[in-house]
């Protein structure tokens, strides 16, 4: 324990984290990218600069991975999603902390939303108020991936595709 170094980049998986914290274990690293935005008239804008980190945390038992990168209007944007899976409950326990406009969402808790796996494909469904949030985390290889959102208005019936789409390459 004394040789154990204070300060690691990404940190390391406990041996004894839930074998779900697996799903989302891609993220552990530092990735680079650019992606578009669709904006409330429909258009859409397109932007370089993102910076997503991913790190284990918490003794190793949950992943806290954040995005940089800037908003429609050019400002810079920071993001901090914390993950981890609740044995207890048998649940994701997904929160986002928005540090650019101050505030905290839970998004997945033991009852409402969900974390699951379709084709490769993980897909976390949250809600905020009267929208339901649909994201998708497509990985193509241990060096890609696609990170995409899709929004309801009518609790999931239709969905308005795209809002954000961001495709990162690893670069550590």
């Amino acid at each position: 324990m004394a040789n154990e170094p204070a300060i690691t980049t990404y940190g390391e998986k406990n041996p004894q984290a839930p074998d779900q914290l697996s799903l989302f274990s891609f993220l552990v690293g530092k990735w680079q990218g650019s992606g578009r935005t669709r904006l409330p008239d429909g258009s859409h804008v397109e932007f370089d600069g993102v910076t997503w980190i991913g790190r284990y945390i918490l003794n190793g038992m949950a992943i806290a991975d954040e995005g940089h990168g800037p908003t429609p209007d050019g400002k810079p944007f920071l993001g901090i999603s914390f993950r981890y899976f609740d044995t207890k409950n048998d649940s994701w326990v997904i929160e986002f902390l928005n540090v650019s406009n101050s505030f905290l969402r839970r998004q997945v808790k033991p009852q409402r939303g969900s974390v699951s796996l379709d084709a490769g494909t993980v897909i976390v469904i949250s809600e905020d108020g009267q929208t339901r949030i649909r994201e998708f985390y497509r990985v193509t290889d241990q060096n890609h991936f696609t990170f995409s959102t899709d929004l309801s208005h009518d609790e999931g019936r239709s969905w308005d595709p795209v809002a954000v789409e961001i495709t990162l390459t690893r670069v550590e």
